[in-house]
């Protein structure tokens, strides 16, 4: 039912695909229509402004044609913005028996999946009466007992638009409580999962408060604040971890204006909160302009990266001293920008402005710490021929990783994959 050109545009592809036009009902009613008419194995579903990279569909149905006790196979992907440039990469992602994990919160992107045909058949089409219909899908099939896989590389691109599904929160929080309310009062729940009841509502509620707070309903992110804080009231003693998910949010890609939207929040705060943190207005700019400033330099705005590094320092310029926090920031980023870690951290460093310039002596500090998490990443994914030359070369600066038991077991166990790598490629050269 789209009012652009796509019946055109679909006419090149006659006799590849099958197109079907209907009215204009929603992206979840499309979604069901297509499952009437399929007859495929497996489905999966891509929104209109989302990418698949080339190999996601062949890469899942390999896992789905080996492993029979998996019903759904999702991926890591990019999230980018609406001019096609990746924002970051997401993954590390659950997989296997998912259900103390996905009643926490939605962790697939919605064309990720790649799904059994009789996954469908049990738990039923898409609920076109709910707003998630995608997440509540996954809810479903895990819920109905089906495993999990993933591959945890990206393998698609969600983009992320400022004028998205945000624009109707009322909406959203009907539905998504709905969902929950749904899911915790199912018998057929397991008990690991049921105990995180609060702390799925908690998630919900939290970033129900902040979707509010961008939208300037401050009435509404109150109630939700204060009803998230019930559920979590450790976090009125651990104010630092209520700072970072503020951090968090406020760097949402959603956000047009993080700086501008911390201040609303602290104009905002519920009084419980506020005589909290209310002093620590500064110190959250200064770390929402740095992740500001991190994500730059990987776009190779240099200019703009050195100005928010150099206004970070100057709303909190203990940050500057911070050399743990500086490299746990640095490396984080190096990790899920998508960028070559290493280049990255080189390009940062060689570029820091006058007030952070001394952070540079930690160049080495700094490439030891990457080399080490991108050894366990690729531990994660399988790339076990790369784990053991990362680890030796964070040893080589910081020998203090040998004491680290996680490393140990890694190297330990990834060197005989690396081993039988590098005979390979020796015969092979010698060749």
């Amino acid at each position: 039912g789209s009012t652009d050109d796509t019946p055109n545009m679909v006419k090149q592809y006659e006799g590849r695909i099958i197109y079907i036009r209907k009215q204009n009902e929603g992206g979840t009613a499309a979604r069901n229509t297509g499952i009437k008419v399929a007859h495929g194995e497996y489905f999966n579903f891509l929104d209109h402004d989302d990418v698949f990279l080339p190999t996601k569909i062949e890469r899942q149905v390999e896992i789905l044609n080996t492993r029979p006790e998996v019903g759904l196979v999702h991926c890591g992907y990019y999230r980018m913005d609406k001019d096609g440039q990746y924002i970051d990469i997401v993954n590390f992602l659950p997989e296997g028996d998912v259900r103390p994990v996905i009643v926490l919160g939605c962790f697939c992107w919605s064309g990720a999946p790649l799904i059994r045909r009789e996954c469908i058949d049990k738990v039923g089409m898409f609920d076109e009466k709910v707003w998630s219909s995608d997440a509540d899908m996954w809810l479903k099939i895990a819920i109905a007992g089906y495993q999990f896989g993933c591959i945890q590389e990206p393998l698609g691109c969600y983009r992320i638009l400022s004028d998205s599904s945000m624009a109707d929160v009322e909406r959203t929080e009907r539905m998504d409580i709905a969902i929950l309310d749904r899911v915790f009062a199912d018998p057929a729940l397991p008990k690991q999962a049921f105990d995180m009841k609060d702390s799925a509502y908690f998630n919900q509620r939290f970033w129900l408060a902040c979707r509010y707070y961008t939208l300037r309903k401050q009435d509404d992110a109150q109630r939700n604040l204060r009803e998230a804080l019930r559920l979590r009231p450790g976090l009125l003693i651990r104010w630092q971890e209520l700072l970072q998910l503020f951090c968090t949010n406020a760097l949402d890609p959603r956000v047009d204006n993080p700086v501008e939207w911390v201040d609303y929040v602290f104009d905002n705060l519920i009084p419980e909160v506020e005589v909290l943190i209310s002093s620590q207005r500064n110190y959250l700019k200064s770390w929402v302009l740095m992740g500001l400033s991190m994500r730059n330099y990987a776009y190779g705005r240099l200019s703009e990266a050195k100005c928010q590094f150099t206004d970070a320092i100057a709303f909190d310029p203990s940050l500057a001293k911070d050399e743990d926090g500086f490299s746990r920031t640095l490396t984080d980023y190096a990790l899920r920008l998508p960028v070559v870690s290493h280049e990255y951290v080189d390009y940062v460093l060689s570029n820091l402005p006058v007030e952070g310039a001394h952070l540079a002596s930690l160049r080495d500090h700094i490439f030891s710490e990457v080399n080490i998490a991108s050894a366990f990443r690729d531990y994660r994914i399988g790339h076990l021929d790369s784990v053991p030359p990362k680890v030796l070369s964070a040893v080589r600066s910081r020998p203090v990783w040998l004491k680290n038991r996680g490393v140990l077991s890694i190297l330990v166990k990834s060197l005989p994959d690396w081993f039988m790598q590098s005979v390979w490629l020796s015969r092979r050269f010698s060749t």
